[in-house]
């Protein structure tokens, strides 16, 4: 600012200090800047929401993508000697060879029966183990966990509050196993005591030979994140609009965007880690599937979600960059 003194003879130029006046839309910048904040915040969030869902919609809840990672556990030989050993347990329990022995030869000799009843639970469990691992009992297994999966979809999807809590275990019926042992069988006698005296309650009986529960028990998760699928995109898409509008400087939400998805992915990545390492450990201690199997289904079922998340990263460093060269070519303008 200048004051001119005009005089008759000489104009006198003086210099006053130079005050800044407030101007009408600086006094909200702080309000502008953190709302940014949230609203680029919130918008990074959505972004990972949308691809949790995404994901959950078109891997965890499809049925022919989930059979295929389950495949390699249903084929693993630790479970399926697991589930060999319960079925041999539920047969030799359901068939009481001791008691049937005495209703029908009361007479016999201890040391015979004894020897019978060791024959037979020998013989049991052979016969078991051999079916188990044949490509009917897996076809069989995956028939049942097919039906589970599908019945997984129904209560996610289902407007109450159904529960498939009855319905997490893969049960197996003992019939043909039953009369698998009367087929395989060199003594007549025990042929004898199969067909004739086992009741067809015992034939009805079903075994559990896997607990599907690791991935039942996130059943309210999974329903939070199906009924937020159709507006979580839109939350986004919303959110980054207004975080653009609300910006001093359109460089300034893009640069915070690209923090925000960048921050967001390592979160992102270190709870699907965790959640893969529960897998796992759960399919080894509870089914006891070698470690090859189990981090082929859990890989297969959590690699799309890590792939998604890391396209979401490279997408916020290039916002980044975009950000800083957008930054640095208005200061090199202004300084012009």
């Amino acid at each position: 600012m200048c004051a001119v003194d005009v005089t008759t003879s000489q104009i006198h130029v003086t210099k006053e200090p130079y005050v800044k006046r407030p101007q009408g839309h600086e006094g909200l910048l702080p309000l502008r800047r953190a709302l940014v904040v949230l609203l680029v915040v919130v918008a990074a969030a959505c972004a990972y929401g949308s691809v949790a869902a995404y994901w959950a919609n078109t891997v965890l809840l499809d049925t022919p993508t989930f059979m295929t990672a389950i495949e390699p556990v249903v084929r693993d030989d630790g479970v399926r000697t697991q589930a060999s050993a319960a079925i041999s347990d539920a047969v030799l329990d359901a068939i009481d060879i001791d008691q049937i022995t005495d209703s029908v030869a009361p007479g016999l000799d201890l040391p015979l029966v004894e020897q019978l009843a060791a024959g037979f639970d020998s013989l049991v469990r052979q016969t078991v183990e051999a079916a188990v691992r044949t490509d009917t009992f897996a076809n069989l297994w995956l028939d049942e966990m097919r039906r589970w999966h599908i019945g997984l979809v129904g209560a996610v999807r289902a407007t109450g509050g159904e529960s498939i809590a009855e319905g997490a275990v893969i049960r197996v019926s003992l019939g043909p196993y039953v009369d698998l042992l009367a087929e395989q069988t060199e003594n007549r006698l025990v042929r004898r005591l199969i067909t004739s005296l086992v009741p067809d309650s015992v034939r009805q009986m079903r075994v559990a030979v896997f607990n599907a529960e690791l991935i039942a028990d996130r059943l309210e998760f999974m329903r939070i994140l199906d009924r937020a699928r159709p507006y979580v995109p839109w939350a986004t898409a919303v959110a980054l609009l207004l975080s653009f509008v609300a910006a001093p400087r359109a460089w300034h939400a893009l640069f915070g965007v690209g923090i925000s998805l960048v921050v967001g992915g390592g979160i992102a990545r270190v709870a699907a880690e965790q959640e893969t390492v529960r897998i796992e450990a759960l399919m080894r201690s509870a089914f006891s599937a070698s470690e090859e199997s189990a981090a082929r289904f859990a890989g297969a079922l959590f690699g799309p979600l890590d792939t998604w998340i890391d396209y979401l990263v490279l997408a916020g460093l290039a916002a980044v960059v975009v950000g800083m060269a957008a930054m640095m070519w208005r200061r090199r303008s202004a300084k012009a």
